[in-house]
């Protein structure tokens, strides 16, 4: 029976629904970032140089190098089906740039003062002058320069690149989607394309070095870019013909992800590594890992219920992202390593500790209103 509106009555939209398939793709995304950074860690904290162990994080290290990659590709998809449906750039740029930009400013701010906590060196009272002005403070806030550049490249801390990308992925994408719509080409077409143009770009940045934090830059993420803004664009096709890609990116997956590995040996082992061969292959490997991640997702939705956890992390996936390594580094403490290597159980131990502080404060910020202040969402 259809709803029908009376005589005094307002008519209400019914609030939107989140796709609980991007969700559970982005839960898949947060976990790998996690298990990415918590794997380093624990190979330098929780194990001997070189031993089993030692190897196999250091190995699963490099395997989930593919976990940002998930996160851009997801994005571009979002996104490019929001552009799909109301293809005005403006409202686009209004709705999404606000929702990057705030965050990643106050969680600049934050990471900030965790350095000065962190390192003595940046508390010490030094000169330096504020906009021409001499003055005297902290060495963190008076070397203006320092800090405006880890504002444009997202060097607050080691993982606040992934803001600015994402910021210039969103600030490309009209661009990419228009090409889409014009050209029309077939996944695999625009799969060759963004793999070609990647290889341009690393071919210039070998002889011009024109970037100087090349991961800090769009230009670095085509491969999640032009196949997010495809998907995006064609999602019911991609949906049809989803089961098609498998293989074949398996293929592709196996291959590149073997000739990677065999290059981060090379570095580990402190020989040189061919770096058109490094960061070829590493394209290839995490832009087909991340499709299949969203393929993943699909199958996971089929079925009500399934994939409730994954859906939960997904929805707090920012959350989880730009807190975690402070919890990480708090963890770091000696005594707190000391008393986590009596369990013999550190690799596991740790992550499962930070995650849980994740989301304790993430409950804490809801209960006290604050969560939109530090992540502009709540």
């Amino acid at each position: 029976m259809e709803n029908v509106v009376t005589d005094g009555e307002v008519a209400v939209s019914p609030p939107k629904q989140r796709d609980a398939l991007f969700d559970v793709a982005k839960g898949i995304g947060i976990l790998l970032v996690l298990g990415h950074h918590s794997f380093s860690n624990s190979a330098r904290l929780y194990s001997t140089s070189h031993s089993w162990l030692w190897w196999g994080l250091n190995l699963a290290n490099r395997i989930l190098s593919f976990s940002v990659p998930v996160f851009l590709l997801i994005s571009a998809v979002l996104s490019a089906r929001g552009l799909i449906k109301n293809p005005a750039v403006g409202p686009f740029y209004r709705k999404r740039f606000p929702a990057i930009l705030w965050p990643y400013l106050v969680w600049t701010g934050i990471y900030w003062i965790a350095r000065m906590v962190i390192d003595p060196k940046s508390r010490l009272i030094v000169p330096g002058s504020i906009f021409g002005i001499p003055v005297n403070g902290p060495a963190m806030f008076v070397h203006v320069k320092e800090r405006l550049l880890d504002v444009f490249w997202g060097k607050a801390f080691f993982h606040m690149y992934f803001m600015v990308v994402l910021f210039e992925i969103l600030l490309l994408l009209p661009l990419a989607v228009a090409y889409v719509k014009w050209r029309k080409p077939g996944f695999w077409e625009v799969l060759v394309t963004a793999f070609a143009l990647q290889g341009v770009v690393m071919v210039v940045q070998h002889y011009t070095a024109f970037m100087p934090f090349p991961g800090s830059n769009a230009f670095w993420y085509l491969g999640s870019l032009l196949p997010g803004a495809w998907i995006g664009a064609n999602w019911e096709l991609f949906k049809e013909q989803c089961k098609r890609y498998v293989w074949p990116l398996s293929v592709f997956i196996l291959i590149t992800g073997g000739l990677f590995l065999r290059e981060e040996w090379h570095v580990i082992h402190h020989i040189e590594a061919d770096n058109y061969l490094s960061n070829g292959s590493l394209t290839i490997y995490a832009s087909c890992l991340a499709v299949l991640v969203l393929v993943l997702s699909m199958k996971i939705t089929l079925k009500p219920g399934q994939g409730r956890l994954l859906e939960s992390l997904g929805k707090n996936s920012l959350q989880i992202y730009l807190m975690h390594p402070a919890i990480m580094q708090m963890l770091e403490r000696p005594r707190i390593v000391s008393l986590i290597k009596l369990t013999h159980l550190g690799p596991i131990l740790s992550p499962a500790i930070m995650l849980a502080i994740v989301f304790g404060l993430i409950r804490l910020l809801r209960v006290t209103h604050t969560e939109k202040l530090l992540f502009g969402r709540g």
